[in-house]
C-alpha cells in the first residue's frame, strides 16, 4: 500500500514538474476580454504565453499615497509617512517595497488574477512589491521562476519592458562585469556580449492601469524612457506559484546573500 502511495505521489510530482518546465518559445501575446472574466483568463494563463491585462486603478499612485498613512523606508534608512514621502522634492528611493505593498493591500486589487489561476497553482498572490522608476533609470535583467510574474504600471510611465525567452539565456551575461549587478540589456554591445546578435527579444510598453503576465522561464528588464520632466513611473510586481515553482523560487532566493538592513531613523526626530 505504501509503495502505491509513493508511486502516485511520484506521478503527481512528475506531472507538475513537466508542466512547470514546459514553455512556449514564440513571441506571441494574448489579451483576455476583461480581468473579471475568470474562465477566459484561466484558459489564457494555461497557454504559457505572455498576456496583457487591463487591471484598472490600484492604490499605488500619488493621489492615494499622499493621503495614506503608509510607512515608507528610504534607501538611507529614513522612515517617514507616505504623505511626507510624496511631498518631498525628488522623492528618495524606496527600501521597503514589499512592506508597502502589504500595507496598502495590493494583493486585494489583484484578486481576479488569483481567482483565475490554474487548478494546480497555489492560492494567493505572492511576492507583491511596489517601487518608482525615474526617467532614464532601468531595472536589470531577471528571470521568472514563478508560474506567472506580473509587472504593472499604476501611474506615470509608460514602462518599457525588454522581454526574452530563456532559450537565449546562454548568449547573455548573468551580471554586469563592471558592477556585478543585473545587466542592462539596452547597454549590451558585442564587446560585452559577443553572441548578442543571436538573441531574439521583444520590447513592450505598459501604460498606467495595465500589466503584463510573464510565464516561467522568461527574462525581463524594465526602463523608464520618458523625458526628465515627465516624473517617476509608479510600478508594481507580483507572482503566482505552483509547488514546483515555489520550490525553485525559494531555492534561488536562499542562494542570494542577504544585505544588512539599514538602521532606521524617524523623520520626526
Amino acid at each position: 500500500m505504501m509503495w502505491a502511495v509513493l508511486l502516485l505521489l511520484a506521478v503527481v510530482v512528475g506531472v507538475h514538474w513537466f508542466e512547470y518546465k514546459r514553455s512556449v518559445q514564440e513571441y506571441t501575446f494574448a489579451q483576455p476580454t476583461a480581468v473579471d472574466q475568470h474562465d477566459e483568463l484561466c484558459t489564457v494563463l494555461k497557454e504559457k504565453t505572455p498576456i496583457v491585462v487591463e487591471i484598472g486603478a490600484l492604490p499605488w499612485r500619488p493621489e492615494v499615497a499622499g493621503k495614506a498613512a503608509w510607512s515608507v523606508v528610504t534607501a538611507d534608512g529614513l522612515e517617514m509617512s507616505s504623505s511626507q514621502w510624496v511631498s518631498a522634492k525628488d522623492a528618495p528611493t524606496i527600501q521597503n517595497g514589499s512592506e508597502l505593498a502589504e500595507q496598502m493591500g495590493l494583493a486585494t486589487g489583484l484578486a481576479d488574477l488569483d481567482e483565475s489561476r490554474a487548478g494546480w497553482w497555489l492560492p494567493g498572490i505572492r511576492d507583491c512589491t511596489v517601487d518608482t522608476l525615474v526617467p532614464g533609470d532601468t531595472v536589470g535583467l531577471s528571470w521568472v521562476s514563478a508560474e506567472r510574474q506580473w509587472i504593472g504600471c499604476s501611474h506615470g510611465g509608460p514602462l518599457l519592458l525588454w522581454l526574452v525567452h530563456s532559450r537565449y539565456q546562454r548568449y547573455l551575461p548573468s551580471v554586469s562585469a563592471s558592477t556585478e549587478e543585473a545587466i542592462d540589456p539596452w547597454s549590451l554591445t558585442v564587446e560585452k556580449a559577443p553572441w548578442i546578435g543571436r538573441v531574439q527579444y521583444i520590447e513592450v510598453r505598459v501604460k498606467p492601469g495595465w500589466c503584463i503576465g510573464l510565464p516561467a522561464h522568461w527574462g525581463y528588464a524594465i526602463k523608464h524612457e520618458g523625458a526628465k520632466e515627465s516624473g517617476a513611473a509608479w510600478w508594481w510586481t507580483a507572482s503566482q506559484h505552483s509547488l514546483a515553482s515555489l520550490a525553485v523560487h525559494q531555492w534561488r532566493t536562499s542562494s542570494v546573500p542577504v544585505e544588512e538592513e539599514p538602521i532606521m531613523e524617524s523623520m520626526d526626530e
